[in-house]
């Protein structure tokens, strides 16, 4: 926590840890990338942070696609397709047939882009040194386990977390709506030989044909 909490905003106070993380995570991610930036140009790499973070992500994980590349980066999809052609154009990296898509490219780093990666990480490292001054080994360790997990989380597709009371009432309307409705038609009555109750003007038909049968016998 930072000396002068206010420094970050209202959204310190939050009740609530993890919604402040993300907060958190964004600032930090911030002031790195100024200070990558402005370290390399210091030191002659014509490399902004966008594009080391594009060299260091094929060098862990050859073949990544542009999209992979820009979440590890923190940018669009647009800003990396940019940051690979230029790379690309430098002969820094080299782009392959994805084995799974036809509308994919898989990228890989060239040697020249070793040479400017290894650059860089040397400038980097004296940054990232300064970042975890206050850490432990132990505590880097887990932090570097915390937040792997966080990027898991987000990527996990299926894992989808639900309010307990939004559920039971999505649970609810759905008994609801699978019931079956009532039936609102009016039944007919019946009569004493159990027969439905006939219409009003057949019923009074038959009533006159009985009063002129009857002045009739009389």
């Amino acid at each position: 926590m930072p000396k002068n909490a206010e420094a970050y905003g209202s959204w310190m106070k939050l009740e609530r840890p993890e919604h402040i993380i993300g907060f958190l995570l964004k600032s930090l991610q911030h002031s790195l990338r100024q200070m990558m930036d402005e370290a390399m140009r210091k030191h002659g790499i014509d490399l902004s942070f966008a594009h080391f973070a594009a060299l260091f992500g094929l060098y862990s994980e050859p073949g990544s696609n542009g999209a992979k590349l820009a979440r590890r980066a923190f940018v669009s999809a647009q800003t990396m397709n940019a940051v690979l052609r230029r790379l690309e154009n430098d002969g820094y990296i080299e782009r392959r047939p994805h084995p799974d898509s036809l509308r994919a490219d898989s990228w890989f780093i060239t040697d020249e882009g070793l040479e400017q990666l290894e650059g860089a990480r040397a400038v980097g490292s004296k940054i990232f040194d300064r970042m975890l001054a206050s850490f432990d080994a132990a505590e880097v360790a887990s932090f570097e386990g915390y937040l792997k997990r966080c990027i898991e989380g987000l990527e996990d597709s299926e894992a989808v977390v639900t309010d307990p009371a939004t559920a039971a009432k999505s649970t609810l309307k759905k008994s609801t709506l699978n019931k079956s409705p009532p039936n609102k038609s009016t039944p007919h009555k019946s009569t004493n030989a159990g027969q439905p109750e006939e219409a009003g003007p057949r019923r009074r038909q038959r009533a006159a044909a009985r009063r002129s049968l009857v002045r009739v016998k009389g």
